[in-house]
């Protein structure tokens, strides 16, 4: 009786290591893979220089992942499928908007024409708030001009366009990546 659950312990015990190890090639597949999902280029870069791609199949496998991972955020290029390229652009447009109409009100009540009590017309160099105004539209202009350039820039959406970018990195560092056939290749990597 004692041999029987000596042998059943040794039998589970040995099976141990290989579910371990069938678990954590798992997980670090998984990890790569949710990295090249999540277009995280320094991961995916770290990951494959230390486990490596194992052979053809998973090399395919995970290039078609970083094909969908770049598609995805090819298709997210626009104003409104990207949420902070979106708010970007909404607040430089404000932001402009807000600068030219203070520019223009600014300049038409600074040339606009102040009379004083007597009806007479009272110069722009002696009328103070007539000044005021001028000064407040042409800092309004020099206001309006960097976020003009920044609308510019945020029209072409910037964010998902960086996206874009590390997906095709990802797939070039897969298409690069070195197949190993041994455990011992993975590890010097």
């Amino acid at each position: 009786m004692m041999k029987r659950y000596l042998l059943l312990s040794f039998v589970c015990l040995s099976a141990v290591p290989t579910c371990m190890q069938a678990r954590s090639e798992k997980s670090k597949n998984d990890a790569l893979v949710s990295a090249i999902e999540n277009v995280e280029v320094k991961l995916v870069e770290k990951l494959l220089k230390r486990e490596g791609i194992a052979d053809n199949g998973r090399k395919k496998l995970l290039l078609e992942a970083a094909e969908d991972a770049a598609e995805r955020s090819e298709e997210n290029i626009s104003l409104l499928r990207n949420g902070w390229d979106c708010a970007r652009f909404a607040g430089w447009t404000a932001w402009s908007g807000f600068g030219a109409f203070t520019c223009l009100t600014g300049t038409v009540l600074a040339l606009a024409p102040v009379k004083d009590k007597n009806k007479r017309e009272i110069p722009f160099l002696e009328d103070q708030t007539r000044m005021g105004f001028s000064v407040l539209g042409v800092f309004a202009a020099l206001c309006t001009v960097p976020g003009i350039y920044y609308l510019k820039k945020a029209w072409k959406c910037p964010h998902a366009s960086r996206r874009l970018e590390s997906a095709r990195m990802i797939e070039d560092l897969i298409k690069k990546a070195p197949l190993s056939t041994e455990n011992k290749d993975l590890n010097i990597l």
